[in-house]
């Protein structure tokens, strides 16, 4: 009850974060990790597809089973923001310690995902393309910017979060409350 008292604000709104949005990232990943099976039954080298299939369309699946890669190592860093985040909430030092490796080796996922993103949707482009000219055209042409903004999103939705977290996870409030217990 002690530790509950003398919690700084800050650090329960931290460690909570931490502790949900890992939970829920690590339940996306296990999530994108079993539809990865549906692309592994697609086959687009059957003679009677494969004329009609862009090979840009075969380049996007395969990046798509190269990001099961980034999808496991998802599900692993986010188990570790999870336990630092637990460890936080306890306030113990090397769970601060723990979180803000953790944010700082997020701002170098958030570039290599953001990489990895761009590349899908560039790819995407020519598949995209053959699909608007069979429905016709210009009815849906606000997805293609709508794919790169929410590129950019994902990339501020990664900056955001961990830089913030690092900036509060080095004031001497918190500093100071980790240290004591």
């Amino acid at each position: 009850m002690d530790t509950q008292l003398s919690r700084p604000t800050s650090v329960a709104i931290i460690g909570w974060a931490s502790v949900l949005a890992s939970g829920i990232m690590i339940l996306v990943n296990i999530g994108s990790l079993v539809s990865y099976g549906m692309y592994e039954t697609i086959d687009l080298n059957l003679p009677m597809v494969s004329q009609y299939v862009p090979q840009a369309l075969n380049d996007v699946l395969e990046m798509y089973r190269y990001s099961r890669l980034w999808t496991v190592y998802g599900i692993f860093y986010f188990l570790f923001v999870l336990l630092a985040g637990i460890q936080l909430l306890r306030l113990r030092a090397w769970g601060r310690t723990a979180l803000e490796i953790a944010c700082w080796i997020g701002l170098f996922n958030a570039v290599v995902d953001t990489w990895l993103s761009y590349a899908i949707w560039e790819n995407m482009q020519e598949v995209w393309t053959a699909v608007m000219r069979g429905l016709g055209g210009g009815r849906y042409s606000y997805l293609n910017p709508l794919g790169f903004i929410t590129i950019i999103a994902g990339f501020f939705m990664w900056v955001i979060p961990c830089a913030g977290m690092i900036f509060f996870l080095r004031t001497r409030k918190i500093r100071e409350s980790v240290s004591l217990q």
